[in-house]
């Protein structure tokens, strides 16, 4: 089988990948640790985007995986225990850290690959500042891998985009990647009506606690485990298809191709 984790590379191994040019991209994960309701336990946001990134790498040659960051900026969700929070500026500076280490050693093709709500800004603010300094990188920043969903056919979640937190798309996804820690006879449905009211142009800036009793929005009653095999090829190949047409271009696009 072949080697995809970088954690589990030894030395002569990354040496002899790196000169030869067989790492094509690196793809980095963040994740989080906080309280998704009494239903799921506090790591899918680091869980469900660590399978995707490892069935990208099992799936494509080149592509290395990075030991995925386990917290995150979880201010939110302080409310219920137990949330592991970084502030903002320190989540910039370690992903800016963690991309400056593999452009320093040449992996300059990067996928960053984000499972929680609350690291989108930190990350985009540490994508564009590492931009600015190595303008040679290419970076895909996916926000929000849930939010690829929303182009499944036949893919029925409701009429609300963003499908909660430990909602049905995220506990279907945990199903699908560790049923062991799901306990559905704990699932409550539970919709924050007026927020979702009020998305849209605008973006209400909520505390968990402002809009659930439990710590989970939602409808994870729905879940079910063939779901979130659906949601995780779904994902899989959207990404997939994605680094294929970058390597098929050199990870060039527009004027970079000049």
């Amino acid at each position: 089988m072949k080697k995809f984790l970088l954690s589990e590379f030894s030395g002569a191994e990354i040496e002899a990948a790196l000169q030869s040019k067989a790492i094509n991209c690196a793809v980095l994960v963040f994740g989080s640790c906080e309280n998704h309701g009494p239903h799921l336990p506090l790591g899918p946001d680091l869980w469900v985007p660590e399978e995707i990134a490892q069935r990208i790498a099992q799936t494509l040659e080149g592509v290395v995986v990075l030991p995925g960051l386990p917290f995150g900026t979880s201010i939110h969700y302080n409310h219920y225990p137990v949330a592991v929070s970084l502030r903002y500026q320190t989540l910039i500076q370690v992903a800016e850290d963690m991309l400056e280490s593999l452009i320093h050693h040449g992996i300059d093709r990067l996928l960053l690959l984000n499972g929680h709500d609350g690291n989108i800004p930190a990350l985009e603010i540490a994508a564009r500042n590492i931009k600015a300094r190595h303008p040679e990188a290419v970076m895909i920043y996916v926000p929000a891998w849930w939010d690829i969903t929303q182009k499944a056919p036949g893919m029925d979640f409701g009429d609300w985009s963003g499908f909660g937190h430990g909602g049905e798309c995220e506990t279907s996804a945990t199903l699908a990647v560790r049923p062991d820690l799901v306990d559905l006879s704990q699932a409550i449905r539970q919709m924050p009506e007026d927020t979702i009211a009020l998305s849209g142009l605008q973006t209400p800036i909520w505390d968990i606690a402002e809009i659930s009793e439990t710590g989970a929005t939602g409808d994870p009653t729905r879940s079910t485990m063939k779901q979130g095999e659906k949601i995780l090829d779904f994902v899989t190949n959207h990404l997939v298809e994605l680094i294929t047409w970058l390597n098929e271009h050199n990870w060039n696009y527009d004027r970079r191709c000049r």
